[in-house]
């Protein structure tokens, strides 16, 4: 219905005018009785108009869509290119250089790395380069620097990569910087690199290129808009190799899932153009060993910064003082040096008796600062603030490793929020984190405001559905039938608002679609719409008997029959507008709630008018007023967005959230505390959620 919908829109709108025009007609003439025949008429041509106007707006929308796969395929390289630039400002990854981050290939020992022979000869090789007789067994030369990752990746005959690295190695970043570079310096018909966090997949349950499909329609919606002989764009796309994935976040699926995963990307690779996956080092060895490797893909493992990649960074996020434009971090690099060599030594370990305390001191800041997150917080910390970072290096605060990276942590937030938007001190702060806590506990890897609306017991829900659909269809009742029907309607209203808050899917407007939304539908065999019941289904069948019911009841069986006839209209519309238009933007967190709501409120007014104008005309007044509020009533609470709506009260009621929810989000990610990967949040390191986690919140998220 929804895609029959969609192709409608393209479609010229005179022969649904003249269709509805005549049977309009039609029915005046057929209705003996002249004083409601005149009702209807006017009915008919305002439903009529309505209509066809809502239906222009839409297919003028719909024309200004690029057509071909190839325009939509730059639109979305477009977006792409737009979403990744603004969130590398956010991070500052440019402010004032990359940190420079370096990887080498893995050693044969590690046992994840394939022939390299199929490196060469797998994936989109271009004349011979790729021949086993031109050097195939030799390795191929991937090691290299951040500044010169899309090079080096244009390198690999496969395009198919692996980094690996530990926490905080830098491996996200990497990924940005990647799909940025890949952008800026390809050409029109390169295919588009799409990041995409790999935390949703169940491959046990889902192949990879369905999987693919569905996020590209969740992250970028209007790629769910139908193209040839394909369900969506971002299957057309897919199929036709014009989608790298760069998948971030391999370690963070289930064990199982992850052997499984790498199975299924093996499938999968043939049909891609190739692509780029991250991983902590550990959790892919593992998944490895007991599966098998990404065949064709070169593996390299992220390395530790050195004294010279401090030394050529940290000086230059300050401002330069003094004669000799001496920089507040001399004096710590100064002190590194005198126990580095090339490379950053290992921490002593408990009662090594080499050096003296200030060298024990200097090897720990020096194994601290080796990870490119922690460097990061350390910036944070004293380049853009007044502190000194000499403090680093005092043994009594920080004497081993773990102190010291919990210190660089727990200041995260506090140097996040006292930075360009004013200086919220002692109980602000204190608050922020504790919210900050409560969502790393309750809001899981990725902080979607909708799933957000699952927390509260389902009694919340439950409770405000039922009075919502008590009051809805008792004042219906009331108005068709009298008092003595009220309660009864009131009641019916009640149990099954109730039971459809609770069960009612909460997937925005612009997401929904499974993972199998965008197959190939084939060509020999004509599309059969079949009816799937819901459990919005039962809000519509309740609503629709209990607005038929009452028209019979207060102005017989015609009445019934327009009621009927526009609840009809009303859900045709609904689909009708439930489809995205807009292919250049990305689903952020913000857009997905803006056209959630913007959707709930539309067809609140749409369906509140449609269905409820009638029965003010054949009925009387109040009884339509009391259909149109119920019905309006019924059309937010039964979205994603008047879900988030009751948990938001409910959250800032206890104390939990506050109740600008999305303000604060939002505003976290700017601060850099959150990322935005497509239409959710997540925190910007997972070692700053783990940290949150076991240091301040309780079993309701509050500060111990």
């Amino acid at each position: 219905m929804r895609t029959a919908l969609l192709r409608l829109r393209h479609q010229s709108l005179v022969p649904g005018a003249v269709a509805a025009t005549v049977g309009t007609v039609g029915l005046i003439i057929w209705w003996p009785d002249l004083e409601t025949a005149d009702r209807v008429a006017s009915i008919g041509s305002f439903a009529v108009a309505a209509l066809t106007m809502l239906v222009a707006v839409f297919g003028r929308r719909g024309t200004r869509e690029p057509r071909s796969l190839a325009e939509r395929q730059a639109a979305l390289r477009a977006a792409v290119r737009q979403q990744w630039r603004v969130e590398e400002a956010l991070r500052r990854v440019q402010d004032p250089a990359p940190i420079p981050v370096r990887w080498a290939p893995v050693g044969a020992a590690l046992g994840v790395q394939d022939h390299w022979v199929n490196v060469r000869v797998a994936g989109p090789v271009s004349g011979d380069s790729g021949h086993p007789d031109r050097g195939g067994h030799e390795p191929v030369a991937v090691a290299g620097r951040i500044v010169e990752v899309a090079e080096v990746f244009r390198r690999i005959p496969s395009r198919r990569l692996v980094v690996l690295g530990a926490a905080g190695g830098g491996k996200s970043v990497l990924l940005i910087r990647l799909v940025s570079d890949l952008i800026d310096d390809g050409r029109p018909d390169d295919p588009v690199p799409v990041l995409l966090s790999l935390t949703t997949w169940d491959a046990r349950r889902h192949g990879f290129v369905d999987w693919l499909t569905a996020r590209l329609i969740a992250e970028y919606p209007a790629l769910a808009a139908p193209d040839g002989d394909f369900d969506s764009t971002a299957a057309a796309l897919v199929a036709d190799r014009r989608i790298l994935p760069a998948l971030d976040g391999f370690d963070e699926l289930p064990v199982l899932v992850r052997r499984a995963a790498l199975l299924a990307l093996n499938a999968a690779a043939p049909r891609l153009p190739g692509f780029v996956l991250t991983s902590r080092v550990d959790q892919y060895v593992d998944a490895v060993r007991d599966s098998d490797v990404l065949t064709g893909a070169a593996v390299v493992r992220l390395l530790p910064l050195r004294w010279a990649d401090l030394a050529a960074y940290l000086p230059r996020t300050t401002r330069p003082t003094g004669p000799d434009l001496a920089g507040k971090w001399d004096p710590v690099l100064a002190r590194l040096r005198a126990v580095t060599d090339e490379e950053m030594p290992d921490p002593p370990e408990p009662g090594d008796p080499i050096g003296g305390r200030d060298q024990r001191q200097a090897r720990i800041l020096a194994a601290v600062l080796a990870t490119p997150l922690l460097t990061s917080l350390a910036r944070a910390e004293y380049s853009d603030t007044g502190a000194d970072p000499t403090e680093l290096l005092d043994p009594h605060r920080f004497g081993t490793v773990r102190d010291l990276v919990d210190h660089l942590l727990d200041r995260a937030v506090p140097v996040a929020y006292a930075g360009h938007r004013g200086a919220p001190v002692g109980a602000d702060v204190a608050r922020v984190t504790s919210w900050l806590a409560w969502l790393a506990r309750h809001g899981g890897p990725d902080i979607a405001w909708w799933r957000l609306s699952t927390v509260p017991p389902r009694a919340v829900s439950a409770t405000v559905g039922a009075l919502a659909g008590g009051i809805g269809l008792g004042l219906v009742a009331g108005s068709a039938a009298g008092l003595p029907v009220a309660g009864l309607g009131a009641a019916i209203g009640a149990l099954a608002a109730a039971f459809v808050m609770v069960r009612l899917p909460l997937t925005p407007t612009g997401l929904r679609g499974g993972p199998h939304s965008g197959r190939r539908r084939p060509a020999t065999r004509p599309v059969r719409p079949r009816f799937r019941p819901t459990y919005g289904s039962l809000g519509w069948l309740t609503g629709g008997v209990a607005l038929v019911a009452a028209g019979w009841l207060a102005a017989g069986g015609r009445a019934a029959v327009v009621g009927a006839t526009a609840l009809l209209l009303a859900w045709a519309l609904d689909a009708w507008l439930d489809v995205p238009t807009d292919v250049t933007a990305a689903a952020g967190p913000l857009a997905v709630l803006r056209a959630d709501r913007r959707a709930a409120l539309l067809r609140a007014s749409a369906r509140g008018g449609i269905i409820g104008c009638p029965v003010a005309v054949l009925v009387d007044i109040r009884t339509g007023l009391a259909v149109t509020a119920a019905v309006a009533l019924a059309s937010v609470l039964f979205t994603a967005w008047g879900r988030f709506a009751v948990a938001r009260a409910w959250f800032a009621l206890r104390g939990e959230l506050p109740i600008r929810l999305i303000g604060f989000l939002d505003d976290a990610h700017h601060r850099g505390v959150l990322r935005q990967i497509g239409g959710v949040y997540q925190f910007r390191h997972a070692r700053l959620r783990e940290r949150l986690l076991t240091s301040s919140p309780d079993a309701t998220g509050g500060p111990r």
